[in-house]
Formats: structure tokens, sequence, C-alpha cells
């Protein structure tokens, strides 16, 4: 099962928001450097995502049935859960008015993700977000930067 959205979001003040659409979650307020790092900060049915530029920036959002790296050749990635307990997510920028925001239709539960950037350098950012039930086993992508190794951005799911 491979479940792919393509969208352009415009990320006024650095961001863009993944979230439940129906719960209408607390956006994160406080920021750590760890976050910044990652690239993205996470509270309950919502995730974060820094990103470069504040302008419109191209977000693909893949919802798969078991851990998948993205293809294609990414400067960053990062971990990440996000539930989505009415099975509805919101693909947001920061000043966007939320009822207006893209949805993804996807099996209520709770996800892993994977986060990709790339195009920080080049001015020409994308980002990906691979999604998959958080009851499978997480992979760990090849070619982790040194910060996610740091920090233990990958973690074993299913396993306690």
């Amino acid at each position: 099962m491979k479940d792919m959205h393509k969208f352009q979001v415009f990320a006024d003040y650095h961001q863009f928001y993944l979230m439940d659409a129906s719960i209408k979650p607390n956006i994160p307020e406080e920021v750590t450097e760890q976050d910044m790092l990652r690239r993205l900060r996470a509270a309950p049915h919502i995730v974060v995502f820094h990103t470069e530029s504040a302008a419109h920036v191209p977000v693909e959002v893949v919802f798969v049935s078991e851990p998948t790296e993205a293809e294609g050749s990414w400067e960053h990635q990062a971990a990440f859960s996000l539930s989505l307990p009415s099975g509805t997510a919101a693909l947001c920028g920061c000043t966007d008015f939320v009822p207006d925001c893209p949805r993804i239709t996807t099996a209520p539960g709770s996800y892993s993700g994977h986060a990709y950037f790339a195009g920080s350098t080049s001015g020409d950012e994308r980002y990906c977000l691979v999604l998959w039930p958080a009851t499978t086993q997480q992979v760990i992508p090849s070619g982790l930067s040194r910060e996610a190794r740091q920090f233990g951005d990958f973690k074993r799911y299913g396993s306690d």
C-alpha cells in the first residue's frame, strides 16, 4: 500500500504542520535546540516541520503499510510519531486557516514517520513525510545525519 499526496504549502514563519484535522491540537510553543537540529517538534496530534525559507515549499505526504525510505537524495532526515484518531490529517502553513487546509484521509490510529528535507543550500527546498502504522518495526535509513544519531531519533517501535 502506498498512498501519496503532493502539495505546495506556505511555510510562513519557516514552518508547516501535519495534524489531526478533527482535534485542532495546540501547536507546541517551546522550541529546544534538539528540535532545531531535528528540524521538527511534536505535541499530541501535531508535528511542526521547520523550513529554511518562509515561502511556498513542495511537500509530499506518503502513507505506507510498513517502514519505507523516501526515494531520491536528502540532506537531512528525522523521525517522528503522530496520532490521527480521526483518520484525517491536515497539512497547513503556520498562518493558514485550518478548515481550508488540504486533508488526507487514512486509517485512524498512531503513526511512526520519517521526515526528509532537501534543497536548503540550493534554494530549491522540498520535503517528504513518510508515515506507517506505529505497531510496525521502524527502519533506520542509510546516511543518517550526525544529529539524528546523537539524539537517538530512530527507535524501535512495537518492541516494548
